[in-house]
């Protein structure tokens, strides 16, 4: 469906509804001073496929009744996000399992016919597959799995009441939702993390949808629900973005959340991005940037200030979104004040070059080279934390499994916000030898500060926008008192 002003709708022109990642409805009065012009209902969809549909209902018959239908919708979605337990899920797991199974068969298979062939210590793998007894052994191994599916799908089907019955019976105090949640989201949260790509590409059910959320509720998108479920809400928004493997309920560690602080504080009103962090970090850059854009369209207050606060891979996630939302022209750029960066390995992270090493050292001898595959289950989201990629530029036309030199074009930090960053050691002072190898456990202090030994990588921050917390490993990050008291201090 695309917007039309002048030719009406063409029959045919429909949006499944399997196809829509999220809905928004945009419902304000139009007015010239003292007289009401026209009540303008807009309705934005955000499809699977990355692309925005605008649909204007006031060039439609029933305007009334398409904003309830689509209000509805957004809500069901919404709803259907917060669900503690989804039966899905199971089938999720399932689907994971067969596609495991299959795929450790193979690796099997590779490696029993490159070991039976004998071939010189630094031939390289075989392509062909194993014949006789062997292939019919592979054969009826995949064979038996796919018959496997299809009964756990009917098995499934035949004890749903049962389940969902269960599961009502294990909700009935708020304690047990917390924890059934807490736990639920962390669990799909790093295997999305890790197979986040895989699960998009074969539409796998646990496939974390990108939302805004606050109290692991799922925002529904229009003025009047984000009055109803945001209370306080005021001008000042504040948007948390996690990091790789992690959920919008992790921000909650040991009795402290950045966001709930600045609140109490400083009188902010902060929302929580929950996104895949397995997909590539460009891909959830731009469809950040289209989510911020409606956030900011259907804000009911007037936004006097706008900070986004970045731990890990979400601080790359967020440059990445300003870099195509001032591709796009989006109005949000303009309206973000500050970003402040927790332990983002802006220049990589030591630990996925490592992981490439092993890639590159198991795939040397025709033994081992099947075993390296093992490596390569790992997502998109987690090879860009490599070098830091965070425009498809870095990454696209490249094997992201092939060993490779640094090769990244600038993405200077945005002029118009000022931008902030804190790294984290786990040494006592920088430049000792646990901080040179791994800094706060997982990014190096440089990557974090943005340095580089390349003078158009380095980022130029300014020695007062940075902090260095000693002591403090990357999950400290999330409530040390001297990182929250810093971002306080740059905030006010």
């Amino acid at each position: 469906i695309k917007q039309h002003f002048v030719l009406p709708l063409q029959a045919g022109n429909t949006i499944e509804l399997d196809k829509i990642d999220w809905i928004a409805l945009d419902n304000r009065e139009l007015f010239w001073p003292k007289i009401n012009l026209l009540r303008r209902s807009c309705v934005i969809i955000k499809l699977k496929n990355d692309s925005v549909v605008s649909i204007n209902l006031a060039f439609l018959n029933d305007q009334e009744e398409l904003s309830t239908y689509f209000l509805q919708l957004s809500n069901q979605m919404a709803d259907h996000d917060t669900e503690l337990f989804k039966l899905k899920d199971l089938h999720g797991f399932n689907q994971l399992a067969i596609d495991a199974t299959l795929g450790l068969t193979n690796l099997v298979e590779a490696m029993h016919q490159n070991i039976t062939r004998l071939p010189g210590i630094t031939a390289k793998d075989q392509a062909n597959k194993t014949a006789g007894l062997s292939s019919s052994i592979y054969k009826g191994i995949k064979v038996i799995t796919g018959l496997a599916g299809g009964g756990i799908d009917e098995l499934l089907a035949q004890i749903a009441p049962i389940l969902n019955k269960n599961s009502s019976a294990e909700s009935n105090t708020n304690e047990k939702q917390i924890i059934v949640s807490y736990e639920r989201a962390a669990l799909l949260s790093a295997l999305n993390g890790v197979m986040g790509d895989y699960m998009v590409t074969t539409n796998n059910p646990m496939t974390i949808p990108m939302r805004l959320r606050r109290n692991g509720h799922s925002l529904k998108l229009s003025s009047d629900a984000l009055i109803e479920s945001i209370q306080p809400i005021t001008g000042k928004l504040l948007v948390m973005v996690h990091g790789l493997c992690m959920n919008d309920l992790q921000w909650h560690r040991k009795g402290h959340d950045h966001g709930a602080s600045l609140a109490q504080d400083l009188g902010y009103t902060p929302v929580y991005l929950r996104y895949n962090t397995g997909q590539h970090i460009s891909t959830n850059g731009r469809a950040f940037s289209d989510l911020l854009e409606v956030l900011v369209k259907l804000w009911p207050e007037s936004l006097e200030d706008m900070v986004i606060i970045g731990h890990s891979m979400g601080g790359l996630v967020t440059r990445s979104a300003y870099h195509y939302g001032a591709l796009s022209k989006h109005k949000w750029v303009n309206k973000v004040q500050r970003m402040i960066f927790l332990g983002s390995p802006h220049h990589g992270a030591p630990l996925e070059r490592g992981g490439n090493w092993i890639d590159t050292i198991l795939g040397s001898t025709p033994y081992t080279a099947p075993l390296a595959r093992l490596g390569k289950i790992r997502s998109s989201g987690i090879t860009d934390l490599r070098h830091g990629n965070v425009i498809d530029e870095h990454w696209q036309g490249r094997d992201r499994f092939e060993p490779s030199q640094d090769i990244r074009k600038p993405v200077p930090l945005p002029q118009d916000a000022r931008c902030f960053t804190v790294a984290g050691t786990t040494g006592n002072k920088v430049g000792d030898l646990i901080d040179q190898l791994l800094g706060d456990g997982l990014v190096q202090v440089d990557s974090a500060l943005g340095k580089h030994k390349n003078s158009a990588l380095c980022l130029d921050l300014p020695p007062e926008r940075q902090l260095i917390a000693y002591g403090v490993n990357h999950m400290d990050l999330l409530n040390d008192p001297e990182v929250y008291n810093k971002i306080k201090q740059w905030l006010c």
